[in-house]
C-alpha cells in the first residue's frame, strides 16, 4: 500500500504521549500528514503538518448516543491508504517503507496468541462462523493500516445501530472499542495480514513483552519491529523498552509525564480497591 497519511486519536490528557509518538514518526523519515481524531473537546496545539480530523456526523453520533469516545476511531474506516496508531506508540522504522509491499488490512499485534478483549459473546459467534482459525483475524485496535475505504459514514452508523448492537451501540461503555472495530473490519471481508505471523514473522510490537532485561536484550539484538505499542502497559520508569518514550520528550516533559503516570496508576489502584470492597460487601 502507498500510505498518504498517519491517523491517531488524542486529547490534552494524552498530549505528551502524542508528542513522543509524533517525534519518533518524523525521526523515522516519515513526513506524511498526521490526522488527529479528537478523543473529546480537550484539544491542544498540534505540531507542524498535523491537523484535527473530525467527521461531524460520526462525532455527533458518538456524543448523542453516549458511545465510548475511543470508538471515534471508526472514522478511519471511511478513508484509505493510512496507518492508524494510538498515541502511546513509538516508531522505529518508516511505516511507508514497511507497508509498501502489503495490501488490504495490515496489523502487527500478537492478539492471535491471546485473543481476549477482541470479541464479545455476540461477535465471537460471527468470527467463528468465518473460519476455525479466527484468532489470526483479530487484532489490537490501537494500531493497524488499510489501503481501502470500508464504509461510508451513514452506512457504518446504520450498521452499528441495527446489527450486533450490544457491541457496536448500546454497551460500548462496557465493551469499549476493540471488539467493535474487529467486527466492523472482519465483516467487510477485507484481506487481513498480521505481520507477526508467517511469512513475515515480525517480532512482537507490544511493550509488555519487553519489560525485563532478558526480553529487552532480545529486542536489542533482533531486527526490531517498526513500532512499539504500550497498550496499557505502565510507563512509570525509564527502564528497558520504556526509555524510548522518554527519549522523545524534553526534560520538562519527562517530569510531567512521570507525574501523570504516577497519578494514573494511583487512580487505578483506588478504583480496584473500591471494586474489591463492593464485591466483598455484596458477598
Amino acid at each position: 500500500m502507498q500510505l498518504s497519511k498517519i491517523i491517531t486519536l488524542a486529547n490534552r490528557k494524552t498530549r505528551l504521549s502524542f508528542l513522543a509518538m509524533e517525534r519518533s514518526l518524523r525521526a523515522s523519515g516519515c513526513n506524511l500528514p498526521l490526522w488527529v481524531i479528537p478523543y473529546d473537546d480537550n484539544t491542544f496545539e498540534l505540531p507542524e503538518n498535523s491537523k484535527w480530523w473530525q467527521i461531524p456526523i460520526v462525532i455527533s453520533w458518538t456524543i448523542q448516543n453516549n458511545i465510548w469516545p475511543a470508538l471515534r476511531k471508526i472514522q478511519c474506516l471511511t478513508t484509505e491508504n493510512y496507518q492508524f496508531v494510538d498515541s502511546d506508540v513509538i516508531f522505529f522504522k518508516n511505516p511507508e517503507q514497511v507497508l509498501r509491499d502489503y495490501t488490504g488490512f495490515v496489523t502487527s499485534c500478537t492478539h492471535w496468541n491471546n485473543p481476549g478483549h477482541t470479541y464479545t459473546t455476540e461477535t465471537l459467534r460471527y468470527l467463528r462462523s468465518k473460519t476455525s482459525t479466527w484468532p489470526r483475524m483479530v487484532f489490537n485496535s490501537g494500531q493497524w493500516a488499510c489501503d481501502r475505504k470500508l464504509y461510508d459514514s451513514e452506512s457504518m452508523i446504520y450498521f452499528c445501530e441495527h446489527f450486533y448492537t450490544d457491541t457496536l451501540f448500546t454497551k460500548t461503555q462496557i465493551y469499549k472499542d476493540q471488539a467493535a472495530i474487529n467486527l466492523l473490519v472482519n465483516y467487510c471481508d477485507v484481506p487481513i495480514t498480521n505481520l507477526t505471523l508467517p511469512p513475515t514473522n515480525m517480532e512482537s510490537t507490544w511493550a509488555g513483552d519487553y519489560q525485563t532485561e532478558e526480553f529487552f536484550s532480545l529486542f536489542e539484538k533482533k531486527d526490531k519491529p517498526y513500532l512499539i505499542h504500550w497498550a496499557g502497559t505502565p510507563v512509570q520508569n525509564q527502564c528497558f523498552i520504556n526509555q524510548f518514550i522518554y527519549k522523545n520528550l524534553t526534560a520538562g516533559e519527562q517530569a510531567e509525564f512521570i507525574l501523570n503516570e504516577q497519578q494514573k496508576q494511583l487512580q487505578k489502584k483506588t478504583i480496584q480497591k473500591l471494586i474489591h470492597k463492593l464485591t466483598k460487601f455484596a458477598l
